[in-house]
């Protein structure tokens, strides 16, 4: 089921949604009914024929019992289905507005990737990566905490070419299939799943075995219920009931020895078990469905081991979890673990199963982490088709960008620009009035940049680039917490591109791509000018190119006498006194500035 046009595709997935669930709540009042016709119906044979012949009476409640049991069963799995597709009316919905830029509301943080904001990182912050309406939120399908993490370390750290290459074809062949990226975040949509929790999963992993390998007291925890239950049981033929309460005391004796253990063992699992059944789900997903390219071919091959699959293995895990979580009932769990051992038992099933199967689960969520990554992207590029992939080139240097808009202004508002940039013209200086569109500018490139060195698409209708790694220098505050003025701030920030550029030309890898918006703005005019210019002489010696927007004209002199510099402008224009802008980027130098006009404008008298 899939649609050229997205928007068509969401309405009739939601409409198809919809008439599933409507199919399946008559089976849902079927079964409930028949549970109940069961359940009455085996209750009153026992009660009517018990007394005549308790043989058949027990026997005949034991098959009403049965087909109770397959009911729920049948029942669960139509509970299940229903709650699988109103997920999927949910994913189709907040599709639907992601489409217009309408994002939907947020229940948790992690979703927009406000955990990985950092303002230290060489671009993140000053792109808007992360946070509310940010490029992560706008791009962000996975479900699990490791996919969010994947997703944001590849926004973070560019891929070199060989990887971008294998993403991209991941990526444009997820995008032909929406049907699976949803049934993917489904599964998980229903937990909540936090890093903290995925810790505790790792650090029960790595706990020393308590009960594996201590043969002869294996052999004792088996046994010792086996006798105490044997004990009660010959208690209808008058043995006294202290031989089995001794046996009972023994058991609350070994419980209390291995207290503190279980204890702690039991809260790195506590309430793992919906997370660990949604990983299974996710990954059965991922087993079932059929590949193409190298990438996704590799991580569906990584999901199988010797015995069993990834999905089946981690089905057992959370049952043996979930078994643990009978401690949550106090009173149950001190009858069931004194007269079972049961805390001993589940522990020895736990590593039991990290002995055979420990080794692999860093594997396993590994590809659950980067198949919600590459999903991400492909509902990228599935919702905007005329996007286009970037070329990657080998040249020491290029950027080569038509039609470049920001993927977070609508289209309706967007307004495309290019670029091309070079050995030969590897500095661009571009000024222009306020408003007139160059900070969005070098947002824009940004943008694109970590999009396209991570793997996605970009906003453009064409893109070309050559290995680099992007510093930028735009939005620097100054920092009462750290003690640091805006314009020690802003050399810090100066500083660190310019020992990148250094490290990389030393260690001759791939060359900075850098971003600086208004130049040393934290002094006065003529320290910013001479400090400036310094600087761009400084850039202009080493391997790097980049972008610099500035409203100082003395910058734009340099291009006179650099080959390696270009000039363009943004401007604008007085209407009717309307102050308008088209934010097109020009060729040369801006001449018309707008402080007056706009000081006019809200009322101040000039």
């Amino acid at each position: 089921m899939t649609n050229a046009n997205p928007g068509t595709f969401y309405k009739e997935r939601i409409d198809a949604c919809n008439l599933h669930i409507k199919k399946l709540k008559k089976k849902d009042t079927v079964l409930a009914i028949l549970k109940l016709a069961l359940f009455f119906s085996g209750l009153l044979l026992l009660i009517s024929t018990f007394s005549n012949d308790p043989v058949s009476a027990l026997a005949g409640f034991g098959i009403f019992f049965i087909l109770f049991v397959a009911a729920v069963v049948l029942h669960e799995n139509v509970l299940q289905k229903i709650n699988h597709a109103k997920t999927l009316i949910k994913i189709n919905d907040n599709e639907i507005k992601m489409l217009s830029h309408r994002f939907p509301a947020v229940e948790d943080s992690s979703i927009t990737g406000g955990e990985f904001k950092n303002p230290d990182h060489q671009y993140t912050s000053d792109l808007d990566i992360f946070g509310e309406k940010s490029v992560f939120h706008y791009l962000n399908r996975c479900v699990t905490s490791m996919g969010r993490k994947c997703l944001a370390d590849w926004l973070q750290a560019p891929a070199d070419n060989e990887q971008i290459h294998l993403r991209q074809q991941a990526v444009q062949e997820l995008a032909t299939k929406p049907c699976f990226r949803q049934n993917l975040q489904a599964c998980g949509l229903s937990i909540d799943d936090t890093s903290q929790k995925l810790e505790s999963l790792f650090l029960l992993l790595n706990e020393p075995f308590f009960i594996a390998g201590k043969n002869l007291f294996i052999y004792f925890i088996h046994v010792l219920p086996l006798i105490t239950i044997g004990l009660f049981i010959a208690m209808a033929f008058k043995l006294t009931l202290a031989v089995p309460l001794v046996f009972v005391l023994l058991q609350v004796i070994i419980n209390k020895k291995a207290g503190k253990t279980v204890a702690r063992l039991y809260r790195l699992t506590s309430r793992n078990s919906k997370i660990l059944k949604a990983y299974s789900r996710i990954i059965k997903t991922i087993e079932q469905e059929p590949f193409e390219g190298r990438k996704l071919q590799a991580l569906k091959k990584d999901l199988y081991a010797e015995k069993e699959t990834a999905s089946r293995s981690i089905k057992r895990f959370a049952a043996l979890v979930e078994w643990f979580e009978l401690r949550a009932n106090a009173a149950m769990h001190f009858f069931i673990n004194n007269t079972l051992l049961w805390d001993l038992h589940c522990v020895y099933r736990i590593e039991k199963w990290k002995k055979e199967t420990a080794s692999a689960i860093h594997l396993w969520f590994a590809v659950i982490a980067n198949m919600e990554a590459l999903s991400s992207l492909a509902g990228l590029s599935y919702n905007n088709p005329d996007w286009a992939f970037p070329e990657l080139s080998e040249k020491d240097f290029k950027l080569n960008a038509s039609a470049l808009g920001h993927p977070l202004i609508p289209q309706s508002e967007r307004v495309c620009n290019d670029i091309a940039l070079d050995r030969e013209k590897s500095i661009l200086v571009v000024t222009g009035p306020n408003m007139a569109g160059k900070s969005t500018f070098l947002r824009t490139v940004g943008v694109s940049l970590a999009l396209a060195l991570a793997g996605a698409p970009v906003c453009a209708a064409r893109f070309e680039i050559s290995g680099l790694r992007l510093f930028t220098s735009m939005q620097t505050s100054d920092s009462l917490d750290k003690h640091l003025s805006l314009f020690y701030a802003e050399l810090l920030r100066l500083k660190m591109i310019l020992d990148a550029i250094a490290i990389r030309e030393q260690d001759n890898q791939v060359p900075v791509f850098f971003m600086i918006d208004e130049m040393l703005k934290g002094t006065n005019t003529l320290d910013r000018q001479k400090g400036s210019i310094v600087l761009i002489k400084q850039l202009l010696k080493q391997r790097a190119g980049g972008i610099i927007a500035t409203h100082d004209l003395e910058l734009t002199k340099l291009g006179a006498e650099e080959e390696k510099i270009m000039n363009a402008h943004f401007d604008g224009y007085v209407e009717e006194d309307k102050l308008l802008f088209d934010y097109k980027l020009k060729q040369g130098i801006c001449e018309s500035f707008n402080a007056v006009v706009l000081m006019r404008k809200i009322g101040i008298d000039v």
